[in-house]
């Protein structure tokens, strides 16, 4: 068989990632599940993931190793937040699964659609399971699992009555009084304003640090302590290094709401910051709390107003506000981000509202979990209904961090509605860079247009520029758009000095054709390869070139000519292998004419 450079290139390339996959493949059979716990417990849960997922199918005729390994695979996704790819997952299971599997699957996917807020489905389910399976099949620890679920459910819609009423069924039923189920009436009796319920149940477990947050929301919507107090003891908790970051994501968001009753616009907003920046690990009912990106987005604009009047600036002062900006960030971070907030969105002229959007994304990269706050303040907010009302600033970070989560399809469409570098980009490889984007992701037509941009703006090119241009174009291929790919290599000529380079153009160019299934074009275009610059060279390429042209004439029903190339080249090729592919395709000939 006759390849070209570029497809012979791609061979080698998809032979050692073979090679690589069949190397990981042997690898990740032999990793036992202990290695993969082992992995997970030193925090590289990610890759431990990787591992098990690489290493599960290897069981699928080993039914009870692989319902080991899938507990491990869904305990690694809840631990990881990836509740979708958990719901997913246990939708359907496989024919190998035994009864006691399959149930606990089902309330496992109860469990993740409640974290999705899915909790009408995920009651739905395990009603059926309740009432549906019979009850010589369920164990009691499971069916009260079941029950807090739904419980769980209730809380999370907010159905403060449903859910009490559905736990004094459950106590009625069963007399567990584990530390999950006593928080959980704890939460019951607060969203039913029972604080003093609340702080009953909770006493006994004081000293335990996970009901700390419960205690003190108890504390505070009771009036049982002052909100300075309830402050207090908040900052004591978040400043002890021994307490997990998971728990005191619960505080902050208490000491928010604390801060709200004493009207500390500052501590309603640096603590809506730590709540939103690390909402994956708010593990108490979403009903109590109710900070978003929008409750945020007040919370700094509040806070800049307090400081915009301590300073005496103007609403309209867009400068002065900017400049002050800057010095309050230096002291109190939260306070300069709010300053620039308030003039991104209320600023007076187009070119403040930049500046400040672009200073407000520099100060936040600098905060912990800067980009997850990023996401959460521009993308779930009813500020910004659609992608082009997010600030052209912002929309340059979300790209790259939509790429570092490997979330290309989002990065595509971020990128489709930013057309002008930023400040100090190489203009060339910014807008090569964002043609890319668009080819890989779902914006293929427009990344199209933005290369041929790029060659009709550019008069002429560097070599290596031509080399990364034409990188995009192979990928506008691989996206199977190969009229656009066509247009693209056939711009490209025009910059093109060096023969070799113009006559794998040409080649590509038959390639795009052939998949259009234009057969006769692409025969041409293959010949043009193989005849410039020198129409009697018979190297290597031009050997490719010449089987490509023959193939596809044959293709287009052109044997006679397809029948001339063969029988050519078979005159000047010396290579056995190929001399009797060469044979093959004249006797394929002769019996279709």
């Amino acid at each position: 068989m006759f390849f070209s450079i570029k497809a012979f290139n791609n061979l080698i390339s998809f032979a050692c990632l073979g090679v690589g996959l069949l190397m990981l493949s042997n690898v990740a059979s032999a990793v036992s599940l202990t290695e993969i716990e082992q992995v997970a417990e030193t925090g590289a849960t990610s890759l431990a993931i990787r591992m098990l997922e690489q290493g599960q199918d290897a069981l699928l005729e080993k039914p009870k190793q692989w319902m080991t390994w899938e507990r491990k695979r869904i305990q690694l996704y809840e631990q990881t937040n990836q509740w979708q790819k958990s719901a997913d997952r246990l939708k359907t299971l496989p024919k190998l699964v035994d009864v006691s599997f399959m149930l606990w699957a089902k309330g496992q996917r109860a469990k993740a659609l409640i974290q999705l807020n899915q909790s009408a489905v995920a009651r739905h389910e395990l009603r059926s399971l309740i009432w549906q399976i019979e009850p010589e099949k369920i164990s009691e620890q499971q069916m009260t699992s079941w029950r807090e679920l739904i419980i769980e459910s209730y809380l999370t819609d907010g159905y403060a009555n449903d859910a009490q009423i559905a736990s004094l069924r459950l106590q009625q039923i069963s007399k567990e009084t584990n530390i999950e189920a006593v928080m959980q009436r704890a939460r019951i009796a607060i969203l039913n304003k029972e604080t003093k319920d609340a702080i009953e149940l909770l006493k006994p477990h004081a000293k335990n640090v996970e009901v700390a947050a419960l205690m003190l929301l108890a504390q505070l919507r009771g009036q049982h302590r002052s909100p300075k107090h309830i402050l207090q003891a908040a900052h004591r908790y978040l400043n002890d290094k021994n307490i997990k970051s998971s728990l005191k994501i619960n505080i902050w968001a208490v000491a928010a709401e604390a801060g709200k009753q004493r009207g500390s616009r500052k501590v309603v907003a640096n603590a809506s910051e730590h709540v939103l920046a690390d909402k994956q690990n708010l593990t108490l009912a979403k009903s109590i709390y109710t900070i978003n990106s929008d409750s945020l987005w007040n919370a700094y604009i509040d806070y800049a107003v307090q400081l915009g009047n301590q300073q005496h600036l103007l609403i309209g002062e867009d400068k002065k506000w900017i400049k002050t900006a800057e010095k309050v960030a230096k002291k109190r971070p939260v306070g300069g981000r709010g300053m620039y907030v308030f003039v991104m969105l209320r600023g007076q002229s187009a070119a403040s509202r930049q500046l400040a959007s672009e200073k407000f994304v520099e100060l936040l990269m600098k905060r912990k979990h800067g980009k997850r706050l990023l996401v959460e303040l521009f993308e779930n907010s009813k500020h910004f209904k659609t992608t082009k009302a997010i600030p052209e600033a912002v929309r340059h970070a979300l790209v790259d961090i939509a790429l570092s989560n490997s979330d290309i399809d989002r990065a595509s469409e971020l990128m489709a509605t930013i057309e002008a570098p930023p400040e100090g980009a190489n203009q060339f490889m910014w807008k090569l860079r964002r043609a890319r984007i668009l080819v890989l992701g779902t914006q293929a037509e427009v990344g199209a247009k933005a290369v041929l941009t790029i060659l009709e703006a550019n008069k002429s090119l560097t070599q290596d520029q031509i080399d990364k241009l034409l990188q995009v174009v192979f990928d506008l291929q691989s996206a199977g758009q190969h009229e656009s790919a066509y247009a693209c290599f056939e711009k490209s000529l025009q910059h093109i000095k060096d023969d070799q380079i113009k006559r794998e153009v040409y080649y590509w160019m038959a390639d795009s054709r052939k998949a259009q299934e234009r057969y006769a074009d692409a025969a041409e275009l293959y010949l043009k390869s193989a005849l410039y610059p020198d129409p009697k060279n018979m190297d290597p390429w031009a050997q490719t070139a010449h089987y490509q042209a023959a193939e596809s004439l044959a293709r287009a029903g052109l044997y006679n000519d397809a029948e001339v190339l063969f029988s050519h080249l078979l005159k000047v090729t010396e290579d056995p292998a190929r001399r009797a592919a060469l044979k093959r395709e004249l006797h394929r000939l002769w019996a279709m004419q």
